[in-house]
């Protein structure tokens, strides 16, 4: 092989690679989700948005949320570091939004067995929240959804539940996720024309 014909073989296999690499290098970023493209959202969109009757129809309740953008989230029986900080977030998130927040609720899901029981020192974590007592097949359905009672929920002024926010349980981490919530509401009520 002479000298001219090396260098032909290694500029065309450079030609090749300056074509191939970015197409594998792409492919690459894509199958590994390295690239998170558009995405905007702090908190996870629901695959498909939910819209349960007793959001809208609250009873005795009525006014709770109504006609509002809602930050809903489930008590459990336990109330953990977790549970603790999504109270936090539900009671801190609407003072944070400043001007808009008469167009914001926090409701707290209690079911129907848990609400007499209620401690002393979960009942000071639920000062200045909106409670709505559920019965047994709400908690269910809750359940159900898909990340469970384990997270945070954001619902429109008409009932759907459109994103959630599995909780936290470290501090910095509900501090954080504190500000996701902030920020994905402010956007949502920015560009939303109800509630």
């Amino acid at each position: 092989m002479t000298m001219k014909q090396g260098s032909k073989r290694t500029a065309l296999l450079a030609l090749v690679a300056v074509f191939i690499l970015p197409v594998v290098l792409a492919k690459l970023v894509l199958d590994l989700n390295w690239y998170q493209g558009g995405i905007t959202n702090r908190g996870k969109l629901l695959e498909s948005p939910l819209t349960p009757s007793w959001l809208t129809a609250q009873g005795d309740n009525q006014g709770l949320g109504e006609g509002k953008w809602q930050l809903v989230y489930l008590l459990p029986e336990h109330c953990d570091q977790a549970c603790q900080g999504a109270l936090f977030n539900l009671r801190q998130v609407p003072k944070a939004v400043g001007a808009q927040t008469s167009r914001l609720a926090s409701l707290v899901l209690v079911a129907e067995s848990a609400q007499a029981s209620l401690s002393s020192e979960i009942q000071s974590h639920l000062e200045g929240l909106s409670l709505l007592s559920i019965p047994p097949h709400v908690v269910m359905q809750i359940n159900t959804f898909e990340y469970g009672a384990k997270a945070i929920y954001i619902a429109d002024p008409l009932g759907n539940v459109l994103m959630a926010y599995p909780l936290a349980s470290e501090k910095n981490a509900i501090l954080a996720q504190g500000k996701d919530v902030l920020r994905d509401l402010k956007r949502l009520l920015k560009v939303s024309k109800i509630g």
